[in-house]
Parts: C-alpha cells; structure tokens; sequence
C-alpha cells in the first residue's frame, strides 16, 4: 500500500481544477500504463482516462468510475504533500478515490477476471457537472460501454470504513440557472431617459423568495436558493440596465426539478413582459439524480457482508449532488458511501484531507463487487 499512499500524496500535491486536468491525466497514464490493460484510453471526454482488463471468455463489462478533479479552495494544511496549485486543491478526496482505481488497476494487472470485463474510468470535471456528459457523448465511449456501473464517495462523518447505502436516489440532482433581464442604460444624473430594472430586481426576489417556502411542502425535496444578483455596473455614473439573479436549483426527482425550472422561467418571462425588458437564461453546471439500482445496492451489502464491513443505510438522500447519475442513462448503476471518519472536516472544507487508511477498504470493495458481477 505504500505505493498507493505515494500516488494518492502526489495527486493531491498537483491538483487541477475541472477541465484543466492535464497533469492529473499524465500522472494516471503512467501508473496504468505499467499494469498493461488490454485497451488503454488516454483521452476521453476531456482529460479522461479508460483503462480495459479483460477476461479470458466475453461476458459482462463493468464500469468502476472514480473522479480526479480538485476544488477552487487555498490548502491551509500544513503537510509534506500540501498543495503546489496555489488556490486549488483536493477538499473532495477524488485524490483518493482516483487512487483507488490505481490500486485496482495494480491487482487486475496481476489477476484479469475469468469472464467478462472490468473498465476503470477516471473521469475528469465532476464537480462542475460536465465530465460524465463529455464522457456519454465522445464517440470512444462506445468502446466501454458497461452493461453495469459502479463509484463510491468518500464520506466525513461517518465512521471509517462504513459503506453507506440507499436504493432509488443517493444524491441529489441540481443545476444553475441563469436569469437575465435587459433595459436600457442612462446617465446617472438623467435615470428618467434611460429603462433601469432595479424595480423588476426587486419584486422578482420577493416573488422567488415567497415560491420558496411554499415548495418546503414539495416531497421529494425541491427547493432552490438565489446564489447572486447583478444589478447593472459597478458605477457612479451609469444608472443601471442591466440585471441578472443566479439560482440553484435541487430536486430529488429529475422531472420535479425540469418542472420547477420551468415555472421559474414562465414567471421571470412574464415579470419582464410587463415591465418590457428583454429576458433571457441559461443553464449552468447541471446534475442528474443519482439512483442506485436496487441490483446493485444488493450487490454492495453483500460485498460488504463477505468483507466483515458495517453498512448503513440512509432514509433520505444527500442533498449534494454528484455527477456519476449522468451513466444511468446507460446502464444500471451502483453508488455507495465509504465513511472517512466521524471527527474528518466535512467535504469542501479547507482543512479536508482524504484519509489513507481507507484506500485499501475502497479497493476491495470494489474488487468483491467485480468478483460478484463477473461471477454471478
């Protein structure tokens, strides 16, 4: 395991913001390169990486998926593997979980499966929301196309090493939405020759505000928060024409959050209508549900089971979102918690660090979860 522990310091020495996870990709490349896959994918989706082990007869192909991007959060650690990136770092542990697919890589080098396939996809920009769509849509994906997918979160507040389970939606989907709204600018002594939108701002917030605290009574949960707003520049001398409000907006349910947005957008679109702006939005940095199988929540207990490990199951949600719901799309899919500790800080915060001693415990988790898969 030292080998690992090495690897998963240096990643979270580099670390790369979404997107931009080119060091991040060469780092991987040569750790699997030298397991030597059947089939290595450097590129995919970005700065992807899809690494292939195959079995000596066909059979099922599984997809264990593990993310590699870090945060837009200072490292305020004081450690021998603190960041190098000044501003960013691994306050999400995907320096660890993309250590774990590193280990795995290492064991299926040494021991392919009998049957089938395991495919280890490292996926880039999960935590803007862009890389499992990036990854769907590049014409390579077909190549690994799993028939069955499975990741894993590291999870602060829960103790090491319980995997933590719920069928039906484990986190949250969500996206930013956008609102514009466009009048006319004036000289700040002549307001009156110029069309401010500081009177649409206004009201639009309060009516927002007031949808707000009726959806509490929405079940599944569905609600959003306004995040900022914009009224014109940052001036003396301009009265304003221009405005914007960003929202975030959560649902448990795919269809109840589309149905919520839509409402949101009909009652901006008609508040500007009145007021005679010209209105616009756009959608930002978007999440699907993620729904676990009931399949494979079975197929995570029972690796658990075999492993001696405790489990838990949630009976609601994490309000979080998490971009691995996008390959449910494709294919039944299986995401399960791995407690990082009760006294860890919690995801995102600055002083967060992805604990190694439960590399090992992601590792077979997922190597008894192939072994069930591939077996069964």
């Amino acid at each position: 395991m030292e080998n690992l522990i090495e690897l998963r310091q240096l990643l979270h020495a580099h670390p790369e913001l979404s997107g931009k996870e080119a060091l991040t990709n060469r780092i991987l490349n040569e750790w699997v390169k030298q397991t030597q896959p059947d089939l290595l994918i450097e590129k995919i989706g970005g700065y992807g990486l899809a690494a292939v082990y195959k079995g000596t007869t066909p059979g099922k192909r599984i997809m264990i998926r593990g993310d590699i991007d870090a945060l837009h959060i200072p490292e305020p650690n004081d450690i021998p593997y603190r960041s190098q990136n000044q501003g960013v770092s691994h306050k999400c542990g995907h320096d660890g979980h993309a250590t774990i697919l590193c280990g795995l890589a290492q064991w299926l080098g040494e021991q392919r499966p009998d049957t089938g396939e395991v495919v280890l996809l490292f996926q880039p920009a999960e935590e803007t929301g862009q890389g499992a769509k990036a990854i769907l849509e590049d014409p390579l994906f077909e190549q690994i196309k799993p028939d069955v997918a499975y990741g894993l979160h590291n999870l602060p507040g829960f103790e090491k090493g319980q995997i933590v389970v719920r069928e039906g939606c484990f986190a949250a989907a969500s996206f930013g939405l956008k609102l514009t709204f466009d009048g006319r600018t004036a000289h700040a002594s002549q307001p009156e020759t110029g069309h401010s939108p500081s009177e649409l701002l206004a009201q639009l917030i309060h009516a927002l505000e007031k949808k707000r605290e009726l959806l509490k009574e929405v079940k599944p949960l569905t609600t959003f928060v306004i995040t900022h707003a914009i009224l014109g520049e940052e001036t003396f001398g301009v009265a304003p024409g221009h405005a914007e409000i960003w929202l975030t907006l959560r649902s448990y349910d795919d269809r109840n959050l589309q149905l919520m947005a839509t409402q949101i957008i009909e009652l901006c679109r008609a508040k500007a209508k009145d007021y005679l702006f010209d209105f616009d939005f756009s959608e930002h940095e978007a999440f699907a549900a993620t729904n676990s199988d009931p399949n494979c929540v079975q197929m995570i207990e029972q690796a658990a089971q075999n492993l001696e490990l405790q489990v838990s199951r949630l009976s609601e949600p994490f309000r979080w979102s998490e971009d691995f719901g996008r390959f449910g799309s494709v294919c039944p899919i299986g995401f399960f918690g791995l407690g990082s500790g009760l006294e860890q800080p919690a995801l995102h915060n600055p002083e967060f660090d992805f604990p190694d001693d439960i590399l090992e415990i992601g590792m077979t988790m997922f190597w008894e979860i192939i072994r069930q898969e591939l077996e069964g």
